[in-house]
């Protein structure tokens, strides 16, 4: 994979760094998941993690780390490359699973996730005060609200259709 034009110096990297971190990595996953979505649009190939090393300048250990997490959560997939000669473990070549909304979506539900967290906190809380009313009240229902409000929102935006 080439980078003539230093895209992945520039703006696609930021971009995947903000996936990447949005998804709940670390934003040195972004070059890797930009390095990979290039590739697939660009050719259709898939990348063994030598060609990751190369075209983000990772070492093997960080590169192997960041397509561990990758696999973890499904975005990529790796295969045996068995037109590969030679003895010794065959490498394993790597490409994006699904599409650029399946990896957003991992996103929307990892804030899902976290507000109904915050949800049960409450209710946590409410539970322990069992019925005391104190200045806590007030607070807590005004925070059950907003989150409330934020899951209905995200819910209703996530059954609609959204197009750009």
């Amino acid at each position: 994979m080439g980078d003539d034009n230093g895209f992945l110096k520039g703006p696609i990297t930021r971009l995947f760094e903000k996936v990447s971190k949005w998804i709940g990595l670390s934003t040195n996953a972004g070059p890797v998941l930009a390095a990979l979505f290039m590739e697939s649009y660009e050719t259709g190939n898939r990348m063994s993690s030598d060609d990751i090393c190369k075209t983000t300048g990772y070492s093997r250990a960080n590169a192997g780390l960041i397509i561990s997490q990758l696999e973890a959560l499904r975005i990529i997939q790796g295969q045996r490359d068995y037109d590969q000669t030679g003895r010794g473990r065959k490498r394993v070549l790597y490409a994006i699973e699904g599409d650029f909304g399946d990896i957003f979506n991992l996103g929307v539900m990892s804030l899902m996730d976290r507000l109904g967290a915050m949800m049960k906190d409450i209710q946590s809380i409410e539970d322990l005060r069992s019925g005391r009313e104190d200045a806590l009240e007030p607070m807590l229902k005004d925070i059950r609200k907003v989150i409330q409000n934020r899951i209905d929102s995200i819910e209703t935006v996530a059954s609609a259709k959204v197009t750009l």
